[in-house]
């Protein structure tokens, strides 16, 4: 019989968010239970639900791939899988309800299936400043730790974090515009697919104010989602929050700036988009998100750029570059397997 998932709570984002620093942290709450990580291996090795077997066409999971089948299979995999905070994996064998705390950027394109999956889900909807979330993609990209798919057929062979409809047409486009659109793309899709969902089933949060001000954040989730602000998870937060497992440079929110002259006219497109999400988040009282970029900070990285001019070359290469995945490290999609078994063999 199927452990029943009482409201979970799925957390939402772009790539390189912040969404595994608040994982970490909410994980540690005395009434969650998740799977001890990222749920990517366990989604898409289920063939039904795999980008591979998909023809990878994307990340995106719609409603109609919730299939009975389907969702009596990706449960009992979670199910399998529960840990609470201190790695107790009893829930594994009850029929008692759990909350359930779940996340990976690519859910950002999978709220439909989601909703169904979960019908009684809360939401989670995690921002951050489109300069900083673009700068921290193009980093992931430009590290090798984020390879998800090494031979993307009809690409230039290497992609990294989550894979967006229609990536084709990003093939030989500069960096800056494809972390842009990986950007977008999530944020639009949650965005859209959150728009049915009662406001009383759905949180939104500001990257900077998590990090700045984590007690004060993780208070207002915990009454949001009906959870226990513990002395456990109080200790966590009062010195402020550890970097997470994927952190590649120390935190600075101005680390874009350095790439000023190539996020500027990429930020133009998504106006519209940035003006939506700031609507819910002045409705919410929450800190807006900022597109200023002025002329000198522009031309300033510009001058850098020409110097050393290694930002606005197009990302994918074909042949394997230095620092990247060894085939027995740890696979970068965060699975626990051997990349040589995981996304190093598709």
């Amino acid at each position: 019989m199927q452990n029943k998932f009482s409201k979970p709570i799925i957390i939402l984002s772009a790539p390189r968010s912040g969404s595994t620093l608040l994982f970490d942290t909410l994980s540690k709450a005395p009434d969650l239970w998740t799977i001890g990580d990222e749920s990517h291996a366990v989604i898409e090795h289920i063939p039904e639900l795999s980008t591979v077997q998909r023809g990878f066409v994307s990340n995106a999971l719609a409603a109609e791939d919730a299939t009975e089948a389907t969702k009596t299979k990706l449960l009992t995999r979670f199910q399998q899988l529960l840990r609470d905070r201190d790695g107790d994996t009893q829930a594994q064998h009850s029929q008692q309800p759990v909350r359930f705390l779940e996340k990976t950027p690519k859910n950002s394109l999978r709220v439909e299936f989601l909703k169904q999956l979960f019908p009684d889900a809360l939401f989670i909807y995690l921002v951050r400043d489109p300069k900083e979330n673009i700068n921290s993609i193009i980093e992931a990209w430009l590290s090798g730790r984020f390879l998800t798919y090494p031979n993307l057929p009809g690409f230039n062979g290497r992609w990294s974090l989550l894979l967006t409809p229609n990536w084709q047409s990003l093939k030989d486009k500069p960096l800056p515009n494809i972390a842009a659109n990986q950007w977008a793309i999530s944020n639009q899709a949650i965005v859209d697919g959150l728009k049915d969902i009662a406001d009383e089933r759905k949180l939104i949060i500001n990257y900077r104010q998590l990090v700045d001000t984590p007690e004060a954040v993780l208070k207002q989730i915990c009454q949001f989602a009906d959870l226990s602000f513990d002395h456990q998870l109080s200790e966590k937060c009062r010195d402020g929050l550890p970097l997470s497992q994927y952190t590649l440079r120390a935190p600075n929110p101005d680390k874009w700036v350095p790439k000023a002259h190539v996020i500027a006219p990429e930020l133009e497109a998504y106006t519209s988009l940035v003006a939506e999400i700031n609507q819910w988040l002045e409705k919410d009282g929450k800190l807006k998100l900022s597109t200023d970029i002025s002329a000198e900070q522009i031309e300033n990285a510009r001058q850098h750029a020409a110097a050393v001019n290694t930002i606005n070359t197009p990302a994918p290469v074909s042949n394997p570059q230095p620092g990247t995945t060894s085939r027995n490290a740890l696979c970068p999609c965060g699975s626990g397997k051997r990349f040589k078994h995981c996304h190093g063999a598709m």
